[in-house]
């Protein structure tokens, strides 16, 4: 019930959307907010060291399925859970302001999708995983990649590689 009720939201928000879009560089773009699920959450955390070490201020939110038992108090992360209100959490994302939303999800996950159509940011990339794709800048995953078992690692070096040769501009 909560899948529909979510994937009824975002069906709904993309229709409505009037979101305005931009490209920009990655020298243009000083906060990111960065959203992962915590089964991958080294991978993420070692991208995120890496934007933090080109000077970006970063603001992570990761998703705790049912299934991980692992203890995350001490992370610097914000953790959501199913049990969370997830409006309450998009509101404050709604107030923030971001250059750009990445989103280092490899499968369709609608707690943290439903909370990236409601971050306040002109750009929002990450792997295109069905047709009403979220970003502006979509990677996409061919099928040699997938057969491969695409890591976060590899998404992160394509988003980078793709922000810093990006041109700035508004999107027409």
């Amino acid at each position: 019930m909560f899948d529909l009720l979510l994937k009824l939201k975002l069906k709904r928000f993309y229709r409505d959307e009037t979101r305005e879009k931009r490209f920009l560089n990655l020298r243009n773009i000083h906060t990111i907010l960065v959203l992962f699920d915590t089964s991958d959450y080294d991978e993420a955390d070692a991208f995120i060291e890496k934007l933090e070490r080109l000077g970006k201020q970063i603001t992570g939110y990761a998703y705790l399925p049912k299934s991980d038992r692992y203890d995350y108090s001490e992370t610097p992360y914000h953790i959501v859970t199913h049990k969370d209100n997830l409006n309450s959490i998009a509101g404050e994302l709604e107030k923030e302001s971001f250059d750009l939303v990445i989103d280092l999800t490899l499968k369709r996950n609608l707690p943290l999708e439903y909370l990236l159509v409601h971050a306040n940011a002109p750009v929002k990339t990450g792997l295109k995983k069905n047709a009403t794709s979220p970003y502006d800048l979509a990677i996409i995953s061919l099928p040699d990649i997938q057969e491969k078992n695409l890591k976060i690692r590899e998404l992160g070096k394509q988003i980078i590689y793709y922000l810093y040769i990006i041109q700035t501009r508004p999107i027409q």
